[in-house]
This record gives structure tokens, C-alpha cells and sequence, in this order.
């Protein structure tokens, strides 16, 4: 990947090593990537993986979580972790003559918390605080979005989970969960930056040798869309927030290059159809974007955005007269060679920041068992064709009408006015409104 070094050793325990060494840099990111998400939930244990995050920080036999952060910020950098769907990763940034002291910690935070009682019940409330208290809509509905898209299926669950489960999680529910997911087999340790693989390496064996290999679970299965289903929210906000679904391919699948050039040409930026007719021209959106989501063994093509009760009806009936436009008409050249050079521009231009490459090196290793060279990403980029973006419109437009989740101001009457603009657009849809607590359907 842009000339540098990469190595890749499998410890004795099924734990990966990756490293790539980049030139003329001090620092070094190192990542430890675990193959457990919300993907990987139970239903009685949803939250758990985002839970576990956040107890892997509250102390060791060793060290406290005050003498993690003070370790870090000696060596010029920062511990973090997050959760997804399909992962979860610790991070570190550091000045590269302190990565052993990094990489023990993360090391000893993996092998040997405690998950303390006392911590337990504070990281709870910190979790069932930031769900009572939700006051992103946008957040929201796209959660609500995927609840209803994948339901029943865990790539549906909110990250954060719920909280009945939270409320009766306790040190052996976890200590459970991580017997069967924090195993050597799911680990991948990845760094960048100043940083030498034979060293790297031999630290990594010091660090994570107690993990223990075993049989790894097979993958949940793929879930089913539920297309045409719309849900709402309500909420006292001057805005209504969107979000609509259409089933695309998996992040494995050869075809995510097209879904990326087509979702950027569709309403990834400035130049984009959706911003450039909703909001440039028509004035009726706050910000619109399209995005291509997409998870181990399941993708959507998302459309977000936020309009005035008055103007709903009209922004989604237009959002997908564009999508059938890109199907029926030809891609203006002009456009689709600005949209791919940009995403190629992104690409190589991330690319300068060694957290960037610690995590293409690590999540490459997860989905693809192979890094992943910038030129073969540039060429796969720039091998995409006009016709092909307007397959892929084509595509999405058959799959039949999106599901959608809305947040704000909604009455029953405006849902019902969207309920009778989508049977324009193909068989009628399915309308609900949601508990915002308990996150419900409701009929409407």
C-alpha cells in the first residue's frame, strides 16, 4: 500500500500481526480489532459488545483506567475504542519509542480486566443515559431505519443496546460473552506508522500470548430487507429527519466499488443529484446525502435527510424520480469522472495519516483475509463505467419501494399523505409510528 512495507505473522495462538512501516513519521497507530459487534448479539444480550468496550477501560489487576490514560498522554497520544455492527477496536496513537508501553496496555485491558463491580454499575447508567437521552435525530433515525429494514435480525439492533438487557447484564453475562468472543482466533493486531515487524511482533506475543483458540461460531445469517415499510418517530423539532433503505451488496462483494461511485454521483457531496436539485434548486432540505452501508453479509444504499413538514411529501417523491432518472438516462461524463476522482483523491489523501492505514490494514485482514494495495482500490474505481453506475440506479429502483424512518413533526395525516405518494411508486406501503422508548412499532 503506496510503496511501504507490510508484513503478516500469525502468532502460535491464531492471533494476526500486521504491520506497515511508513517513512519519515515519529508516530505509530496500533489497533487491536475484534470480531465481535452487535452482529453477534443474542437477543437477551443486546449492547453487550458496546458494554464490554467500555469495561475493558475500568481497570486490570495491574493498572487502573486513570493509569491507562496517564501511560498515553506520556507518550504523546491517545487510547480510544468503538463499536459497530461488525467489529470492535481499541486504538492507540503514540510517539513510536513508547508502542511497547502501548501495546501492553491494550494487551492487559484484553487478557486481564477485572470488569469491576462498581464500574460495572457506572458504565450502565453512562449507556442507559446516552439511550433515554438521545437528542441526535439523526442518530435516531437511522437506527430506526435499520430496526425496521433488518428486523429481527441483529445487524438491526442500536449498537448501544437496550436497556433490559444493560439492566441485567452483570460481571458473569459479560465474562461469558467475552469467553466466547474474545478469542485469539477473532484478534487482529495492526500498527503504522515508525513501527518495525520483527519487534512489533515479538511485543504482540508478550502482550497477547494468554488468549486462547477456539472454534469460532459460524456467521449469522444474511438477513431479509423488509422493503416498503415506513415508520415515524415524534418528536417537537422544527424538522423532519429521513432516512430510506434499498438492499445493496454486501462490503465483500466485488460490486461495492460501483455502489460507492454510484451513491457519491447519486448524493455524495455538493455536485450530487439530490443536493444539487433538493437544495440548490428547490430550497427544501437542511442536507441531504446518499451513502453505500454495508456490513460483513449485508449492505444498504442510504438516503438522509432533513425538510420541513410542508416539504416531506415532495423531497421524497423526488428523491426517487432521480433514483429512476439515473436508471433511464445516460450518466453525464463530466459528473461521473468528477465522483470517481474524487473518491480516489479521498482515498490517497487519507491515506497520508498512519491511523488510516492502521485501520485499512486491519478491517482489509477482517473482511478480505488480504491487505488490499491503493492501486488495486484506484484502478477498481476508475474501472467503473457510466453504464454501470446506471445498472446499478437500475438496480436499486427494481428492488421495489425503500423503507423509511422518519424523525420529527409527523402527524397521521402527513404520514398518510407519504403513504399515498409511495403507491405512485409501486404497491402500497406499510405505516407505523414508533415508542421512542421502547422503540415499538405502534399502529397507526
Amino acid at each position: 500500500m503506496n510503496g511501504e512495507t507490510q508484513e503478516t505473522t500469525t502468532l502460535e495462538n491464531g492471533v494476526r500481526v500486521l504491520t506497515e512501516h511508513m517513512s519519515g513519521v515519529r508516530s505509530v497507530s496500533v489497533g487491536v480489532i475484534v470480531n465481535v459487534g452487535s452482529k453477534d448479539e443474542q437477543p437477551s444480550e443486546r449492547g453487550y459488545a458496546h458494554l464490554v468496550e467500555h469495561m475493558l477501560f475500568q481497570g486490570t489487576d495491574q493498572r487502573d483506567a486513570r493509569a491507562i490514560a496517564e501511560m498515553m498522554e506520556v507518550g504523546g497520544g491517545a487510547i480510544g475504542a468503538f463499536t459497530t455492527r461488525d467489529y470492535t477496536v481499541y486504538h492507540a496513537t503514540v510517539l513510536d519509542e513508547y508502542l511497547p508501553f502501548a501495546l501492553e496496555a491494550l494487551g492487559d485491558m484484553l487478557c486481564n480486566s477485572v470488569l469491576p463491580e462498581e464500574a460495572l454499575s457506572r458504565q450502565r447508567s453512562v449507556i442507559l443515559n446516552e439511550i433515554a437521552g438521545d437528542d441526535n435525530p439523526m442518530q435516531r433515525v437511522n437506527d430506526l431505519l435499520k430496526a425496521t429494514f433488518w428486523p429481527d435480525h441483529p445487524l438491526g439492533y442500536p449498537v448501544a443496546g437496550r436497556e433490559s438487557t444493560l439492566r441485567e447484564a452483570n460481571r458473569d453475562s459479560l465474562s461469558d460473552f467475552m469467553r466466547r468472543h474474545y478469542i485469539a482466533n477473532k484478534i487482529i493486531l495492526a500498527a503504522a506508522g515508525n513501527v518495525e515487524s520483527t519487534d512489533f511482533v515479538a511485543q504482540s506475543r508478550d502482550s497477547f500470548w494468554s488468549l486462547q483458540r477456539c472454534d469460532v461460531s459460524l456467521p449469522s445469517p444474511s438477513p431479509s430487507p423488509v422493503p416498503g415499510s415506513v415508520i415515524v418517530e415524534q418528536r417537537d423539532l422544527q424538522q423532519v429527519h429521513f432516512a430510506m433503505a434499498w438492499p445493496a451488496p454486501p462490503y465483500i462483494s466485488a460490486e461495492r466499488y460501483a455502489w460507492h461511485v454510484f451513491s457519491t454521483l447519486f448524493g455524495g457531496g455538493a455536485t450530487s443529484r439530490l443536493y444539487h436539485r433538493l437544495r440548490e434548486e428547490m430550497g427544501m432540505v437542511y442536507y441531504v446525502n446518499a451513502q453505500y452501508q454495508a456490513y460483513a453479509n449485508a449492505g444498504a444504499l442510504v438516503v438522509e435527510g432533513g425538510t420541513l413538514p410542508q416539504t416531506l411529501v415532495p423531497v421524497l417523491a423526488r428523491t426517487l424520480i432521480e433514483l429512476l432518472r439515473m436508471g433511464e438516462e445516460d450518466v453525464d461524463l463530466d459528473d461521473h469522472h468528477r465522483a470517481t476522482q474524487s473518491l480516489v483523491s479521498q482515498h490517497l489523501v487519507s491515506g497520508d495519516s498512519a491511523y488510516v492505514r492502521m485501520s485499512r490494514l486491519g478491517l482489509q485482514e477482517l473482511y478480505f483475509r488480504r491487505a488490499i494495495a491503493s492501486t488495486e482500490v484506484v484502478d477498481a474505481l476508475k474501472q467503473q463505467s457510466p453504464e454501470t453506475i446506471r445498472q446499478v440506479a437500475q438496480q436499486t429502483f427494481k428492488t421495489g419501494l425503500p423503507t423509511i424512518a422518519m424523525v420529527g413533526p409527523v402527524t397521521e395525516e402527513l404520514l398518510q399523505a407519504v403513504g399515498e405518494m409511495l403507491s405512485d411508486f409501486g404497491e402500497p406501503a406499510t405505516l407505523s409510528f414508533a415508542s421512542k422508548l421502547a422503540g415499538t412499532p405502534m399502529s397507526a
